[in-house]
Parts: structure tokens; C-alpha cells; sequence
């Protein structure tokens, strides 16, 4: 901070002395006036001015030492002052980390949270230490993390820290309150729902008149997730200030389809006055995801706000109900094309999604408008039919996409077959790393935690290859192993920021892994008429099928469907039919694979 602002901001009389700044006279306990003169010392004391009262005896200072003058008088006051100010400064951190904070492995909490703010968001082996280092501490880290988010500044710390920062050029952020408080956050989001005890503290800090404090402590409500959290959140929404009624909005659309209490107060949020909580409020529709009838009229009513970015935000979240929202579709064409590459790209994106077939929040189907199919092929184990796969797309100038286990992509066996899919340009997505069955098949409860899906997911991404110059923001397509999810498994995708795609109903395709000694087996004759039927007897043919096969199906099948494959793209492509990558069938044309999607550089063909 320049030097004027800070007297400005009345730093004090200790930093105008830190400073070398004049002090008023009266403020220096033996100042005198410029026309009085010394008194000299009388034995046994002194007399105070114009009283006959005797005072303490006064002597006078040493003389200057040699090479000694004003100036570094000055300078090492004030140096003591400094080290003062950063005594006082350490006892505040010492205070707020006290000798009860948690540690693993001989580190306390903090430092580990300092370590992983610092780290890149990956799936290194470093980072993933440290987050388990975090768990570790489990409940035991929640007294020293509500103390974190609790911390606060006084005025006079903050003008100290900006004064060292200016004077000396020594960084003393650390020390802040909102660094606490922002590694606070960071710590209850690795801990999410085994921080539910705090749940109670973290409600009266939502409510808090501390704008800070408040909006972390809705972030962090919002990372713990839960029902239990909505009534106050939807306080917060109703009755806060304009500076966390967004926050709370947003940490509700945190909760996904758990949020579904909330649809009709955001709702009413889309008619605010501040159109950052319109905004957010449009987002949170949209991930919620439900309540169809009084959630799409009121986006569609948004789409037609003056705000561009609301106008976005309502795009995405129609896009989330598919060809449900599929009348908001003349006025999604209406609008104009924005400058704002981040609306620019959301607007067209929205009008492909409303014309796609939703299940549990699942893309199952692409636009039905034209003769374009996704072919997806499934690995785990096996991967036979692969080189004769990619020479019949290649024969039809085809596009595929093709979703690998970590135990498929760990595979070395597999890896040339790996790099020619990749070098061919067609999509390459996870499938799950160890090929977990997420959901019962009876009654569709989840099987897995939060934590081991989102881990099994990142292993499987991480696994995956990456090209110079890929960028997966738009297209991060996501198919869960054996083809089977529930609503949980798609928000907890949703939560990482992939698409969850299955594979079209109405063929027997799925079925090509069978075994001739299997109960369920599946003849590739009957796979192949089931399509040609399918094909035939639907209003739209195969328009916008997801058609899954898979890349082997091992030695318990010696009738391999890929060996049928070949005659099945001849028929197809005889109709008129067209063979995309997904995020090609999912995506506008014109953005899905010039330069954005995986695999995917260079024109369209």
C-alpha cells in the first residue's frame, strides 16, 4: 500500500514512527518546546515546571556512539518495532494453531492443508498422500478447521502485514484470517461427510454478519452436503443479505438432486433484482435436475433476460432436462450470437442436448433430426475385436468411441491398439478403473461411497492418453461399467464435471459379450436383426443412437460379433447413416472436434 493511503487509512502514531514520519509533539512523552532550554539536573531531584513538586531525576542520553546519527537511530527503532509487529504477528497463528491441532506422520493439519493448496488438482502420488494424511485425522481435525474458518483480523494486523509487505518486502499473508479460512474450507471438503458433526457450528456461521465468514461457511455446508443442511440454506436464500443469498444458492445446487426441496424458492430467485442471484439460482435449477413442470417454464422465461451470462446459465440447465425442455428450443434459436466464448459456446451446446434422451440424468440418445449414430465399444479385459473394428470404420471413414477400464489402459498387451485408436481420432473415455458394479441391479441402491466412486473415476481418467493440446472442458464423456448407474452415480459425475452417456434401449447390442454356455447368451444373428429391426420399425430409425458393442468378448464366445461388423456399417451406411464419435453426436457441429474434444483436431470428416 502506497505510503500516503496508509496514513490515510489512520495507520496510527506507531506506524507513522515505523515510517520515519513526523510526530506531533505533543504525542513524544519528552518533547519541549523549540524556545525551552535543558534544565540542568539538581542533586536529589528536580522540580516539575511551575510547581515546586520535586519529580524523578532525569539524566540525559549517552552520547552518540561512534558513526551513530539520527538516521540509524531511526533505523534500529524502527527494526525493533518490526520485530515486535512480527512477534505479535506469530503469537496470532500460534494462538489460532495451538499445540491441540492434529497432526500425521509427525505434520500438523495445517501444514498438510498449506502442502495441498499449493499442489496442482491431479491424481499424483503426492497429492493423493496428502488428502489421505487429511482423512487420517477424520473428526479429530474439526475443532482446529472451525477454528481456522472462525479466525478474524483486526484492523491494525491487516495495515501491519500491508506495511512489512511494502517496507521490507517480507510476505506475512499467511497469517491472515481468509488464508485460514480458505485452507479451513479446503479441509472440510476432503473430510465431506464425516464433518457432520460440525454441521451445527457451521449453521450459526452461515448466519454470521461476517460477510467472509459466512459465505465460507456456506461453501463448506454445500461440500458436506446432506438434507439436513437445507432449511438453513434456504434461511440464508430468503432472508440474507445481498452478498451471501448467492452463495447460498449455489452451495444448494451443491446438494444436486438432494436439493429438490429447494426448486420452488429458486424458482422465485430467477425474479430478484440482482442478477448475480438469478444467475446462480438458474445454475442450481439445473443441477438439481428436477421437478420438470415448474423448473423448464420458469428457465425458459430467464432465457429472455438482458443479463447474457443468466441467459447461459438458464441454457445449461434446460439442458439438463433434455427433450423435456425441448419447447424452450424456438427460443433458445431466437437468441443471438454472444461475443462471450464462454455464452457463445453454452447456447449451442443447449440447443443439441434438449433434443437428447434423458435417463436418471444419463444422455441414452442424441438429436433424433439427423442420420448420425455413436458407435461405443466397452473394454475391460479382452480386446479381439479391435483391429477389425478400426479397419471397418476406417473402410466407411467412420468415427467410434471407446471407453477403457484403468485395467483395460494398464494393459500392455493393449497398448498398440490403444495409440492407433488415438492416432485414428476417435474418442477415447473412462469406463470405470477397476470395472466396479456402482448400484445393485434389484433395487438400484448405490453400492459404493462418494469417495471410492470419485476415486475409481479419477484413477480411470488419469489413465487415459493425453495429446498436446487436448482440452476436455466441453467434452468429458463418462460410461459406467456393466452400463449401469443410478441418480446418486450421475450427480456424484456431474460433481467432477463429466457427462454420463449409456448406450441406446431397444437392440440386443449390449449382449455381444455372452457365452455359448452362458444362460443368457445372445447369437450375433439375433444382435444383428435386433438392430435391423430397431432400424425399421422406430419413427426415426437409428437417428442419434448410442449403439454399444463391446471391443472382446474373450474365449467363452466364438461367435464374435465383430466379425459381423463390417456387413452391419454396409447396411447402415446404405441407409444414409453417418458414424460419430459421441461428443460429436452430443455437441454442436462446428465445436465438438476442432481443436475441443479428446482425440479431436482438425476439420470435422
Amino acid at each position: 500500500m502506497p505510503r500516503s493511503m496508509f496514513r490515510q487509512a489512520g495507520g496510527g502514531k506507531v506506524f507513522a514512527l515505523l515510517r520515519g514520519a513526523a510526530v506531533p509533539a505533543a504525542a513524544r512523552p519528552s518533547a519541549r518546546k523549540p524556545h525551552e532550554l535543558p534544565q540542568p539536573p539538581r542533586a536529589g531531584g528536580s522540580l516539575r515546571p511551575g510547581t515546586g513538586a520535586p519529580r524523578a531525576r532525569v539524566f540525559s542520553r549517552d552520547p552518540p556512539k561512534l558513526g551513530e546519527n539520527s538516521f540509524t537511530v531511526k533505523l534500529r527503532f524502527r527494526i525493533a518495532l518490526l520485530v515486535l509487529l512480527l512477534a505479535a504477528l506469530g503469537l496470532g497463528g500460534w494462538a489460532l494453531l495451538r499445540s491441540d491441532e492434529p497432526e500425521f506422520e509427525g505434520r500438523r493439519l495445517s501444514a498438510w492443508l498449506r502442502n495441498l493448496e499449493a499442489m496442482p488438482v491431479d491424481n499424483s502420488a503426492n497429492r493423493r498422500h496428502a488428502v489421505l494424511a487429511v482423512r487420517q485425522m477424520g473428526t479429530n481435525a474439526i475443532p482446529s478447521l472451525l477454528r481456522m474458518l472462525e479466525a478474524g483480523d483486526s484492523k491494525w494486523k491487516l495495515h501491519a502485514v500491508d506495511w512489512i509487505q511494502d517496507t521490507v518486502d517480507v510476505d506475512l499473508t499467511e497469517t491472515l484470517a481468509n488464508v485460514h479460512g480458505r485452507r479451513a474450507a479446503l479441509g472440510f471438503r476432503l473430510l465431506a461427510r464425516e464433518a457432520a458433526p460440525a454441521i451445527p457450528r457451521l449453521e450459526t456461521l452461515a448466519v454470521s454478519a461476517d460477510n467472509r465468514i459466512s459465505s465460507q461457511a456456506l461453501a463448506v455446508l454445500g461440500e458436506i452436503g446432506g438434507p439436513q443442511i437445507l432449511p438453513t440454506l434456504l434461511t440464508v436464500l430468503s432472508n440474507g443479505n445481498s452478498f451471501v443469498r448467492p452463495q447460498a444458492a449455489g452451495a444448494i445446487g451443491a446438494l444436486r438432486s438432494r436439493g429438490v426441496a429447494a426448486v420452488p424458492a429458486l424458482v422465485a430467485a430467477l425474479e430478484d433484482s440482482d442478477s448475480s442471484l438469478r444467475t446462480i439460482a438458474a445454475r442450481a435449477l439445473g443441477d438439481i435436475g428436477l421437478q420438470p413442470t415448474l423448473t423448464i417454464p420458469a428457465l425458459t422465461r430467464a432465457l429472455k433476460d438482458t443479463n447474457s451470462f443468466l441467459r447461459a446459465a438458464a441454457a445449461m440447465s434446460l439442458a439438463a432436462f433434455g427433450s423435456q425442455a425441448e419447447a424452450a428450443l424456438p427460443v433458445l434459436r431466437e437468441l443471438p450470437r454472444d461475443p462471450d466464448e464462454f455464452v457463445g459456446r453454452a447456447i449451442p451446446r443447449a440447443v443439441v442436448r434438449l433434443q437428447c434422451e434423458l435417463r436418471d440424468g444419463g444422455i441414452i440418445r442424441g438429436p433424433k433430426s439427423e442420420k448420425r449414430i455413436a458407435f461405443v465399444f466397452t473394454g475391460h479385459e479382452f480386446a479381439e475385436g479391435g483391429e477389425t473394428i478400426l479397419k471397418e470404420l476406417a473402410r466407411h471413414e467412420g468415427r467410434a468411441s471407446f471407453f477403457f477400464t484403468g485395467v483395460f489402459l494398464s494393459n500392455s498387451n493393449h497398448a498398440p491398439l490403444i495409440q492407433r485408436i488415438a492416432d485414428e481420432r476417435h474418442y477415447l473415455g473412462p469406463h470405470s478403473d477397476q470395472h466396479l458394479l456402482y448400484c445393485a441391479w434389484e433395487d438400484r441402491r448405490t453400492l459404493v461411497s462418494e469417495d471410492e466412486f470419485t476415486a475409481d473415476l479419477q484413477a480411470n481418467a488419469a489413465k487415459l492418453p493425453v495429446r498436446p493440446g487436448e482440452e476436455r472442458r466441453f467434452n468429458r464423456y463418462f460410461l459406467p461399467a456393466f452400463e449401469h448407474y443410478n441418480r446418486e452415480i450421475f450427480d456424484w459425475t456431474r460433481k467432477q464435471r463429466w457427462t454420463l452417456v449409456n448406450y441406446t434401449p431397444g437392440t440386443r447390442s449390449n449382449a455381444d459379450y455372452t457365452g455359448e454356455a452362458d444362460k443368457n447368451f445372445v447369437s450375433s444373428q439375433i444382435i444383428f436383426d435386433s438392430i435391423v429391426k430397431r432400424e425399421r420399425e422406430d419413427p426415426h430409425g437409428l437417428n442419434g443412437f448410442i449403439l454399444l458393442l463391446h471391443i472382446g468378448s474373450g474365449p467363452g464366445r466364438a461367435d464374435k460379433f465383430p466379425a459381423r461388423f463390417g456387413e452391419l456399417l454396409d447396411l447402415l451406411a446404405g441407409k444414409g447413416y453417418e458414424f460419430v464419435r459421441v461428443d460429436q453426436l452430443l455437441g454442436p457441429q462446428g465445436f465438438g472436434s476442432q481443436g475441443f474434444g479428446p482425440q479431436g483436431f482438425g476439420p470435422r470428416n
